[in-house]
């Protein structure tokens, strides 16, 4: 890769660690239902109109009740789920809890996915590596009482929806252009908080600051970062791309030790490293696949919306953008 592509994909990793240094901010002044809404909305907003002059809404309108019912299960309900979680435990631990979403695809491949499952020893021993992670943190991290424990709970139930929401995409709307599917959970995710959204605006304008968040975390790291990652799929293929990914966990935790102070524990340094080590051994058998058909791929066809491991064709189940989170 060359340099630029280089600088790209580290640009890339750090605005997905960003999303939740930016969620602690906006929810010092912010109810969390609210957030959400301003972050699916203004990214909503940027989206559209691009699936819109490509003509890949249009195809998802035959199937509403699917489509409302994927987005629910991988947009709507774990972006709620992550934000109010997030009121509990540091924006760092928050980073590196959704950076075992691989883990949880790889399991429920094994169930629901058979040609997706993790193969062989690597696959395996990637499934116990984050598990151990996940211990290290619930253990010891996440021990100082019930609302941080709470926390922890919540954004892993949010990961194990990305998760669910990644095969469910892959089963049901395997077809659909991934543009066309992250404007569709965009806007249905806004349709259903819009009530709720509006009982919940604060009667004083927030200060500036906690706007520009807002700001920053929809348009920039939840609509931006997608037109970026398929640059560098495009570029670099999905293999390469998908290490904007696990570098993100890294810079959730540096970003909380900069700006929010949060304390680095030797227990976060050790899950971190064994849930992003435990991810790449587990989606090891998809990157391989994707490196060799990477050629192909490069002709302009696009990765999945809510995963970085995504064939760009075939829009498999293997790993998160969410908003990630």
């Amino acid at each position: 890769m060359s340099r630029r592509t280089w600088a790209e994909l580290f640009l890339l990793a750090a605005m997905w660690g960003a999303v939740y240094l930016l969620i602690a901010v906006v929810l010092r002044e912010l109810p969390p239902v609210l957030v959400v809404f301003g972050r699916v909305a203004l990214a909503a907003l940027l989206l559209t109109p691009l699936a819109l002059r490509r003509g890949v809404l249009q195809p998802l309108v035959r199937h509403p009740w699917v489509v409302i019912q994927v987005v629910l299960v991988q947009a709507t309900v774990p972006l709620l789920l992550l934000t109010f979680g997030q009121q509990h435990i540091p924006s760092g631990l928050a980073g590196v809890i959704v950076g075992a979403q691989p883990l949880f695809v790889a399991l429920l491949a094994a169930r629901f996915a058979h040609s997706e499952r993790p193969q062989g020893w690597r696959g395996v021993l990637g499934i116990a590596l984050g598990l151990v992670g996940l211990v290290l943190l619930f253990g010891l991290d996440l021990r100082t009482g019930s609302d941080a424990l709470l926390g922890g709970v919540l954004v892993l139930t949010a990961a194990l929806g990305y998760a669910a929401g990644a095969l469910m995409i892959h089963l049901r709307l395997g077809d659909a252009d991934p543009l066309g599917v992250a404007a569709a959970a965009m806007l249905v995710s806004t349709l259903a908080l819009l009530v709720p959204g509006l009982l919940m605006l604060p009667r004083r304008l927030p200060s500036p600051g906690t706007l520009g968040a807002l700001i920053t975390l929809g348009v920039v790291c939840t609509g931006m970062t997608l037109a970026l990652f398929y640059k560098l799929i495009a570029q670099a293929g999905p293999s390469r791309a998908a290490l904007a990914f696990y570098l993100s966990p890294a810079f959730a935790v540096v970003f909380g030790w900069i700006f929010l102070h949060e304390h680095i524990t030797v227990t976060t340094v050790l899950g971190l490293g064994a849930i992003v080590t435990g991810s790449a051994l587990a989606a090891h058998r998809a990157e391989a696949g994707d490196r060799s058909q990477s050629r192909s791929q490069r002709s302009g066809a696009m990765a999945s919306w809510f995963s970085p491991r995504a064939s760009p064709r075939r829009r498999e189940i293997r790993g998160n953008c969410a908003p990630p989170s």
